[in-house]
């Protein structure tokens, strides 16, 4: 059986081994599974119903799509952005997805700085990797140097600070929000109405701005690396 600590709030796991595990972190992997799996379903059954003439929630999809794909090519150019689309399209909707998750009782992965710090190096490495691209290796590291080269210490610490930044950006901000919805819930008798309301905002507008915020932020640290 599971065994939980109040103080640290930790989860031992006899299944493999005795391992303990934190039971924020716990959450955020058991609601990331759930959205891989939805993820899947909708590969499945969804997408491949798609026609060339789009109707219903294609025609919605699509406009998504296209949006995602037009702001990312105005932030890094159209070459770069062709192959950065799919990946900017699917932070978004797992972000946005994550929080969600909030109103079927869940807590959102996102306010798990695991989950927030897997997503940020996912852009640091992107970074790296469309700087590389575009300099070479060596005219990265000279990228370092610029504009002068006794800075190239500071611009190497601003650069490792990238994916702290964004992890705990976003981690505080959705931690926030999520600890403000069950204060709401804990004080209010009535569990709809007002708190319903404030849910919208915390749990799905609060969200979205939060993905956007982080979608250009990481837009921005790779756009400086192609200019």
């Amino acid at each position: 059986m599971f065994e939980f600590h109040l103080d640290p709030p930790r989860i031992s796991l006899p299944i493999i081994g005795g391992v303990t595990i934190s039971v924020t972190l716990l959450n955020a992997l058991i609601a990331s599974a759930i959205l891989i799996a939805l993820a899947a379903i909708v590969r499945v059954f969804l997408l491949r119903r798609f026609t060339d003439e789009p109707r219903g929630v294609q025609t919605v999809v699509e406009l998504m799509v296209d949006g995602i794909q037009r702001y990312t090519d105005s932030r890094v150019g159209a070459q770069a952005g062709a192959s950065l689309a799919p990946y900017i399209f699917t932070l978004g909707a797992f972000v946005v997805c994550s929080g969600l998750l909030e109103f079927v009782g869940l807590r959102p992965n996102m306010s798990d700085i695991n989950s927030t710090l897997t997503l940020s190096l996912i852009t640091f490495a992107l970074i790296q990797v469309y700087g590389i691209r575009k300099r070479g290796l060596w005219g990265r590291i000279r990228l370092l140097a610029r504009p002068k080269p006794f800075l190239a210490p500071i611009m190497l610490i601003t650069n490792l600070a990238a994916p702290v930044s964004l992890a705990c950006r976003m981690f505080g901000n959705i931690l926030g929000g999520f600890i403000v919805m069950e204060l709401i819930y804990s004080v209010m008798v009535l569990k709809f109405g007002i708190p319903a309301f404030l849910s919208i905002y915390f749990s799905l507008f609060h969200t979205l701005m939060q993905a956007f915020i982080f979608i250009t932020l990481s837009l921005t640290f790779i756009d400086e690396v192609l200019e």
